[in-house]
């Protein structure tokens, strides 16, 4: 197992949704500032608290998030990353 590459799947995602998904569980769950978490995803800080702001929106309204796709496609086994 090539633990580095797999690793690096979910600390350097190329895909949109995963790159927001992996930024906000970052922030939320594991609590990390939102400047160094900009900085390792490559997005401008500005665009993290997009992300953020528009991730309570939806929570806070009962609708599903956006990146909501990428991962019931990914727990039914369906789709390719």
């Amino acid at each position: 197992m090539n633990a580095l590459n797999y690793k690096d799947y979910f600390l350097r995602p190329v895909e949109e949704s995963q790159r927001r998904y992996e930024a906000l569980r970052s922030v939320v769950v594991e609590e990390q500032p939102g400047k160094e978490v900009a900085q390792r995803f490559e997005v401008s800080y500005g665009t993290l608290r997009n992300w953020i702001s528009e991730f309570c929106r939806t929570q806070d309204s009962g609708e599903l998030p956006p990146f909501h796709a990428l991962v019931a496609r990914t727990a039914r086994g369906g789709g390719s990353l």
